[in-house]
């Protein structure tokens, strides 16, 4: 569709230009339509390339709804009232969710993006950029002295009638997050996980500095890709904590004090649970449950039909197993024979009890303080990779993954390495078959969920893996160009913790890994 006459400088000014936009809204629905209509009648195969043009499509469209409320949002800070008061709403936010039919949070999103794009449309050359070179010195300039070779330097001239010299132009204001607005501009992320990065940046204290964040923004950019907004809402929340340790600290401890277990009948004598735990609490009765429910999908798996039971009920009994055995089971069934509560942190940060640690099955980070009472506490493992001198590649000398290999895969892999489910819900498997000659080996091995282990087999994807990271390459049935998708804590999890560098993801050597090439 052929709009270049949107921005049009021409006669008619404001009203020219509105009929210009609404002329290009009428075009843009009329598309819309024929869309709808080759939708319906076109060939299913090919749905998911077309629910991405359409995806892509409405991530532009909302540029435009973001850009649009922003100016509501400028137009309704005028003195004595603006936009929204002249039109019945409290705010440009109450405006803009009435308007779009959806809620004042979205609405809050929109205007956050909205003012990422005004920013980026309005900034201005960098100091590096000429313009904002100054001019070559000339001592002459300096000089009070008539120059006799120059006709222009009259001595009888009156200083006074000179103009003054006009001044120099302010720099624009740079956009606070370039690469968030960069990746907004062009459709690359999604106006929902943009706002998420822009309100969470700024929500963090004045003693992170700029260049963290600036380095955080670039990293949550390239994550947001291909992942939906609740999952990145995750990892978002994990740069937070790397980011502000102290304030996370903060926070964990006013979460200790909320928790809370509520019991009570309800009218039709059924027993209503309802509480909140923090991660310190709920990391032994996560474990639990779900080493619990984990075995008893995959029996449910290995004899379908027999087992019909939901996610829900398989959780509810097992608290009732838990029960059973604390009040004296008489049974020889062992419930948790393999099962491990893991406390993950640095041997450095551990020693100098500053940092975080990560507790598997929680989403959040915690505290050092908080790790070494969990470790005291007798209950769990500490992760601290090489500090016991574990060998790590068995080679093949036997098949299983050993305990301590188990934990290291946990430790690159944060869970699922694919889709990134907790750990308990993943078996290790060998990316080259252990019948095929694989070896034992973490570069041999990746956690998977029961679905992606199918998905990655059944599809003929291809996995690349070294000890501390691991890569997807998915199938020119799924992805034409084979771009590698990374995979575990690298894609997941939360960021190693900036340092004096401003470097938050770092793989040894303080480089980025590259992506591997498909083969």
């Amino acid at each position: 569709m052929d709009a270049s006459y949107l921005f049009d400088a021409g006669p008619g000014g404001a009203a020219a230009g509105f009929d210009a936009f609404g002329r290009a809204c009428r075009e843009a629905r009329a598309a819309v339509g024929t869309m709808r209509g080759l939708a319906a009648v076109a060939d299913a195969g090919a749905s998911v390339a077309r629910l991405g043009d359409a995806a892509q499509l409405a991530r532009e469209v909302d540029m435009v709804l973001a850009r649009t409320a922003r100016d509501i949002e400028t137009g309704s800070d005028l003195p004595g009232g603006g936009i929204a008061k002249q039109h019945g709403y409290r705010s440009a936010a109450d405006l803009v969710a009435a308007t779009m039919g959806t809620t004042r949070a979205e609405a809050f999103r929109l205007l956050e993006v909205g003012r990422a794009l005004e920013e980026m449309e309005n900034g201005g050359p960098g100091p590096d950029d000429p313009e904002d070179d100054p001019q070559p010195h000339d001592p002459a300039a300096d000089s009070d002295d008539p120059d006799p070779d120059d006709p222009e330097d009259d001595p009888d001239d009156d200083p006074d009638d000179d103009p003054p010299p006009a001044p120099r132009p302010k720099p624009k204001p740079q956009p606070r997050y370039p690469a968030v607005a960069t990746a907004l501009d062009a459709g690359e992320i999604s106006a929902d996980c943009g706002a998420q990065i822009i309100t969470m940046l700024d929500s963090l204290s004045r003693d992170v500095p700029a260049e963290f964040k600036q380095d955080a923004a670039a990293q949550l950019v390239e994550r947001a890709k291909g992942l939906d907004a609740s999952r990145f809402a995750k990892i978002v929340s994990r740069f937070k904590a790397a980011l502000d340790v102290e304030q996370h600290e903060r926070s964990q401890a006013q979460k200790r004090r909320r928790r809370s277990l509520r019991m009570w009948e309800n009218r039709e004598g059924m027993l209503v649970l309802q509480g909140e735990l923090d991660p310190e609490t709920a990391a032994p009765l996560r474990a639990a449950l779900d080493k619990l429910v984990g075995d008893a999908m995959r029996a449910s798996r290995d004899v379908p039909g027999v087992d019909l039971r939901t996610t829900e009920q398989m959780r509810a009994d097992s608290l009732a197993d838990l029960a059973r055995h604390a009040l004296g089971c008489e049974t020889t069934t062992a419930l948790f024979g393999t099962t491990t509560v893991v406390v993950r942190a640095t041997a450095t940060d551990l020693e100098k009890g500053t940092g975080l640690g990560e507790v598997d099955g929680c989403t959040q980070p915690i505290g050092m303080t908080t790790v070494q009472r969990m470790i005291t506490s007798g209950i769990v493992i500490p992760a601290l990779l090489g500090k016991k001198g574990e060998v790590l590649n068995l080679g093949r000398r036997q098949y299983p993954f050993s305990r301590a290999q188990r934990i290291a895969l946990a430790e690159r892999d944060g869970g699922c390495a694919l889709c990134g489910a907790p750990p308990a819900w993943c078996e290790a498997h060998h990316i080259i078959y252990w019948s095929r000659g694989g070896r034992t080996d973490i570069s041999n091995c990746a956690l998977l969920c029961s679905h992606c282990h199918h998905v990655i087999h059944d599809q003929g994807w291809q996995i690349r893996a070294t000890d501390t990271e691991i890569w997807f390459i998915p199938p020119a049935s799924v992805d034409a160009s084979r771009t590698p998708r990374q995979g575990g804590r690298a894609r997941f999890g939360t960021p190693r913790p900036w340092n004096t560098t401003g470097t938050g993801e770092n793989h040894g050597d303080g480089e980025p890994c590259a992506p591997p090439e498909p083969s």
